[in-house]
């Protein structure tokens, strides 16, 4: 939701007490202001959060959570909101993964708690800000308390050293990279890694958020599976903060603050079907209509069947030719084609592209032809000279699942994120990791 600095909540029974855990987003407008209107912004955002999601709270202590640490609290008591410091040297975790409370409930804010939420609106903002600096850190460490090993008649007193140990309550994963290293990268930054690789930053940003759900789901499944991520397209295409700043350049900040604002406002939030993690598969430009799954891989998918994509033509390069000598053609297919050579496409699949077809009595699927020649998509037409042939082809790409240019087009229409994948993944739920 669009400048809402409370994106979910969480209720916990902690101590037999409940603890209203609200999480926080401080990507808004909320940062921009100052003084007064900062602390009047605050009230109505906590006003307007409880109402909206009528929270019914027994508990007293309210928690302020962002990236999963818990940076201020609140402790509720006959109505009133009073602040008070965390005591811990050492910020409480809280758990990553939200599950979203939906209950038919209400609760009424008093009038007389506006006056003291006000009076600590500035203390705790000051405070989220400051402690959100500390969330960049990937490891807190905690230095325990000395102690002693326990005496027998064979063992003298000896005194345990003090340790450092690493609390660290953060999804990671493990990425081959072209190099053939394996890194070991904290998952959201793996995600806007992904995000920045697989669509232009410029997009519309409820396409990047499409986007990053997709690469979380993508995610999710390979690790299911046992698949090893890698930086290229054999799995998703990943880039480092580095390869990003050569890539954008002086455009780096803000383009890392938008991805990395899709990934976190749509975080945990991943793509299920019948309860299971879909395949979420994606691809650049559709030829106007999206693909049956079972027309490329043989495989029928319930969410991966054909709809519609009527913005794909705001792509530049949505038909574009490629031309083919008859040599080249040879070296990739193993036959000898010439201008007198009869190229019949023998079928179309419900996406409008080549089913079979057949060159000098060989039969292709459309598929495979794409893929032995290096076409852009299976949509294409073909026009025959005394030196080779000149493919046209309309979209980029397998054009199963989302097509990434068709929801950047839906995004500038008018369409969230969530519309967007409801439309390419047919029947499938936003679900929450827990």
């Amino acid at each position: 939701m669009v400048n809402k600095m409370f994106y979910n909540y969480e209720i916990n029974i902690e101590n037999n007490e409940e603890v209203l855990y609200l999480f926080i987003d401080l990507d808004n407008e909320f940062a921009k202001l100052k003084g007064k209107e900062k602390k009047k912004k605050l009230k109505e955002m906590l006003e307007d959060f409880f109402k909206e999601h009528k929270i019914k709270f027994k508990g007293k202590k309210i928690a302020i959570v962002s990236g999963g640490i818990i940076v201020s609290t609140l402790l509720l008591t006959n109505n009133d909101y009073k602040y008070t410091n965390i005591e811990s040297k050492i910020n409480s975790y809280v758990p990553t993964s939200i599950a979203l409370v939906d209950e038919n409930i209400n609760l009424n804010i008093d009038n007389n708690t506006e006056e003291n939420i006000e009076e600590v609106v500035e203390e705790v903002t000051e405070e989220i800000i400051e402690k959100q600096n500390d969330i960049k850190k990937e490891i807190v460490t905690v230095t325990p308390k000395k102690s002693v090993t326990p005496k027998n008649k064979n063992t003298p007193t000896e005194e345990v050293k003090e340790e450092k140990q690493e609390i660290d309550n953060k999804e990671y994963v493990n990425i081959k990279r072209s190099n053939g290293n394996i890194e070991r990268i904290e998952l959201n930054e793996y995600l806007i890694g992904v995000t920045a690789a697989e669509m232009p930053a410029s997009f519309n940003i409820e396409a990047l958020k499409a986007q990053a759900i997709i690469a979380r789901t993508y995610t999710y499944k390979a690790l299911e599976r046992g698949i090893t991520l890698t930086d290229n397209s054999s799995t998703q295409n990943y880039k480092s903060i580095d390869e990003l700043k050569n890539m954008w350049g002086q455009n780096f900040n803000m383009y890392y603050q938008k991805i990395q604002s899709a990934i976190n406002s749509t975080q945990n939030i991943y793509l299920t079907y019948n309860g299971e993690i879909i395949d979420a598969v994606y691809h650049s430009t559709s030829n106007g209509v999206t693909e049956d799954a079972k027309n490329v891989w043989g495989n029928s998918f319930p969410y991966l069947v054909s709809v519609d994509s009527p913005y794909d033509t705001t792509n530049k390069t949505f038909q574009t030719d490629m031309y083919l000598t008859y040599e080249i053609i040879f070296e990739k297919l193993g036959i000898i084609v010439n201008q007198d050579t009869e190229f019949n496409i023998l079928s179309k699949t419900v996406g409008n592209r080549v089913e079979f077809i057949s060159i000098n009595g060989v039969n292709f699927t459309g598929v495979k032809l794409r893929e032995l020649l290096g076409l852009r998509s299976a949509d294409f037409t073909i026009v025959k000279d005394e030196n080779g042939v000149k493919f046209t082809t309309k979209g980029y790409g397998h054009g199963v699942g989302m097509s990434q240019y068709g929801a950047n087009g839906m995004a500038n229409n008018g369409y969230n994120y969530e519309s967007i994948l409801k439309h390419y993944y047919k029947g499938v739920s936003l679900s929450f990791k827990n």
